[in-house]
């Protein structure tokens, strides 16, 4: 029998990991209301695109699912390689997140975890 979906990810992972997720859901509501006034399909919502990415892929992180772990990872990859690449700062405050460093803290928690979030994902 399948549990559900938030008691699996605030039992299942490490302490921290739920914790996280809150962290990203609450940073998204913020961004989302701070972006409230720009027209919505504009580049000004490309923020809350990779925040509501983040937040997506960290839930099933939570629920120690191999596929989303891959995917924070490569999305900070991506991330990185966007700060990295584009020239001017006015081009990387829009089209980067501004917590990046705080990305790549978090993909850490998830390199460290990875065998055991490799091996939950096999049992199912």
């Amino acid at each position: 029998m399948q549990k559900n979906l938030l008691i699996r990810i605030s039992t299942k992972p490490p302490v921290i990991f739920p914790f996280v997720a809150l962290f990203h859901l609450l940073i998204l509501c913020y961004t989302i209301w701070n972006y409230k006034e720009f027209p919505f399909p504009s580049v000004y919502w490309i923020p809350v695109l990779w925040l509501l990415l983040y937040s997506f892929f960290w839930l099933f992180v939570c629920d120690l699912k191999r596929w989303a772990a891959l995917g924070y990872l490569g999305l900070t990859v991506l991330n990185i390689a966007l700060h990295y690449f584009l020239k001017f700062e006015s081009e990387r405050s829009v089209y980067t997140p501004s917590f990046l460093l705080l990305y790549v803290f978090f993909s850490f928690f998830i390199l460290f975890y990875f065998r055991r979030i490799r091996s939950s994902d096999k049992e199912v």
